[in-house]
């Protein structure tokens, strides 16, 4: 084998050589830097687009939240319009009316055995009905402004037999308890009219606050406490006790009743914001506006706080033969509850028909009203049927089949 020389290289050849490689070396060098320019820019542009992608997905899901929010708050609004609807309806008030007065039934039923087999445990029931029907009361008056009714006598003796059944058992204070329920509270059946109508909460609830503290305190006089809660070994009491003790709890009251409605709540009371006992008796009772009325008005309320203790002393008259005598006691108890009967059975026999009688003919109004509406409505839309185009229908009729063509 024969050596074959390599071929020398000129000088020139070689700075050629070197030239090109610098210059695509240069080349390269800016290729990268513009390569890694165009990506820090797409990294930048894309964090942009991200962040514009976060902001409209803000927003998109703002406008949802709004979107859904309205929509909850339509459909609530429908809901509760159709509900008003069907409890406006003449079947739904019929079937709550006979629902509530079935209730009240058993209601009547209940109670009437539990006091005359189960006494021991009226107090119990007593107290089981009470805080329901007190607190829809509340609500009810408090949605009307007729909540400072509730600051009446007959319920601060009620929250004073609380007192004594579970806190505080005191001769004294059972005697000024008793007075206070089988006098003033329990004749106020008769004075205040109130009615055994089974269907009507109100209604009940009003009768409940007046006989009932009657009733409990006849289980504890007669049979659970007996003679153990008397001032005097044989339980007689004198017409000065009952009455005199009896009016100690009345003054009590009754300061406390002119210092909330008169004083506290004087600019709310001028404002016929609130309705009181006294402004409705002074208002709807014959009696009070011929009493009141003979007198300037800004007597009437140290007017009617003098007739209500003239007749908290006379209806206090017979307690003393009530707590001495239970035949007494459960006459005077009897009565008011025939007197409630009566006033509910002319409720019933006279009011309901009336009433039923005069919602007839108004459904009857209705529907006409409706059949007339519906005939309105199909005779314009027979007139719309039959009328002739106008000549801008013509031109644009005109126009559409030139253009089929």
């Amino acid at each position: 084998m024969t050596n074959k020389e390599l071929p020398s290289t000129s000088s020139s050849e070689e700075g050629v050589i070197e030239a090109t490689l610098d210059q695509f070396g240069d080349e390269l060098d800016d290729a990268f830097n513009d390569s890694f320019d165009r990506l820090e820019l797409s990294v930048k542009s894309m964090d942009g687009v991200k962040e514009v992608l976060e902001i409209e997905k803000e927003k998109l899901a703002k406008i949802f939240y709004r979107g859904k929010t309205n929509l909850k708050t339509k459909a609530k609004v429908i809901i509760e319009e159709e509900i008003t609807k069907k409890m406006g309806t003449h079947e739904f008030q019929t079937f709550m009316t006979k629902l509530a007065f079935l209730i009240g039934v058993f209601g009547l039923i209940f109670s009437e055995a539990v006091f005359l087999t189960r006494p021991y445990w009226f107090p119990k029931y007593y107290t089981l009905c009470y805080f329901p029907l007190i607190g829809i009361r509340y609500y009810i008056y408090k949605r009307q402004n007729h909540h400072y009714f509730m600051l009446d006598f007959c319920y601060w003796v009620n929250s004073l037999l609380m007192i004594f059944i579970y806190l505080y058992k005191n001769p004294l204070f059972f005697l000024m308890v008793f007075a206070s329920a089988n006098g003033p509270v329990l004749t106020s059946i008769s004075f205040w009219r109130n009615s055994m109508v089974f269907h009507s909460l109100d209604k009940i609830t009003s009768l409940y606050i007046h006989l009932f503290p009657a009733m409990v305190t006849y289980v504890l006089r007669w049979n659970i406490l007996g003679n153990s809660m008397c001032l005097m070994p044989d339980c007689r009491v004198s017409f000065a006790q009952t009455i005199g003790f009896s009016m100690v709890l009345y003054f009590i009251w009754q300061l406390f009743y002119f210092i909330k409605t008169e004083i506290i709540n004087e600019s709310r009371r001028n404002k016929n914001e609130l309705m009181t006992s006294f402004i409705w008796q002074k208002r709807h009772n014959k009696m009070s506006k011929i009493l009141l009325g003979r007198f300037p008005e800004k007597y009437h309320i140290y007017l009617y706080m003098f007739y209500q203790s003239i007749y908290h002393c006379l209806t206090m008259l017979p307690v003393k033969f009530m707590f001495q005598y239970r035949i007494v006691h459960s006459i005077a108890i009897i009565f008011q509850i025939l007197v409630s009967v009566r006033n509910g059975a002319s409720f019933y026999f006279d009011f309901v028909p009336t009433k039923s009688i005069f919602s007839q003919q108004k459904r009857q109004q209705i529907e006409k009203q409706k059949l007339l509406r519906k005939k309105a409505k199909r005779y314009e839309e027979k007139n719309s049927e039959q009328r002739e185009p106008t000549e801008f229908e013509k031109l644009i009729d005109s126009q559409f089949e030139n253009h089929k063509k």
